[in-house]
Order: C-alpha cells, then sequence, then structure tokens
C-alpha cells in the first residue's frame, strides 16, 4: 500500500492493529501487514500505562506483539502514521 492509498484508507480516529516490528528509544513501528509503504509509529508518550520502570526493563509490546491503537496523525515529510493507546483506552 502506497503512502496516498493510506491517506485514503485511514482516518485520524480510526482504531488499527499491527505487530510490532522495531522497537526504538523513542517508540515501536508497526507492520499493519498491508505490504506498506509507509510507517506505522507509536511513540512512547503514547503508549497506555507506560511507567518509567515498565520503560527501562523493556518489557512493554514484545517483537512480534499484536497491538492496536487509534490513528492520531498522518506525517507527510516522513510518510508516518502515528498512532496512540491512550486515547483507545481512555475511561477504561
Amino acid at each position: 500500500m502506497t503512502w496516498e492509498d493510506a491517506k485514503k484508507e485511514y482516518v485520524i480516529g480510526q482504531k488499527i492493529e499491527g505487530k510490532v516490528i522495531y522497537k526504538a528509544p523513542f517508540g515501536d513501528f508497526i507492520d499493519l501487514d498491508v505490504n506498506q509503504e509507509f510507517s506505522v509509529l507509536i511513540q512512547i508518550i503514547d503508549i497506555f500505562n507506560l511507567t518509567e520502570d515498565i520503560y527501562k526493563s523493556g518489557n512493554y509490546h514484545p517483537l512480534g506483539s499484536i497491538i492496536s491503537g487509534i490513528i492520531i496523525d498522518f506525517r507527510d515529510h516522513n510518510k508516518q502514521i502515528i498512532f496512540s493507546q491512550k486515547t483507545c483506552n481512555k475511561g477504561n
């Protein structure tokens, strides 16, 4: 799926689900299983219930795990979909 197709297919506020394929100090990258030509990122600040201790231990979103969240932004400059679990789990 191209970046332009993704912007037509997905909308801000939409719930998405994917597999964690890469972990970086600033967040996790997700594969939506759509042969994507763009990246999907959940930033550390948008991970639900992530404490400093859990972050330091790395015991969150293991590689290969399936996670879900709500799309909160599209970044054209680097072809990224940004999503958040905090919005998704608000009030739960």
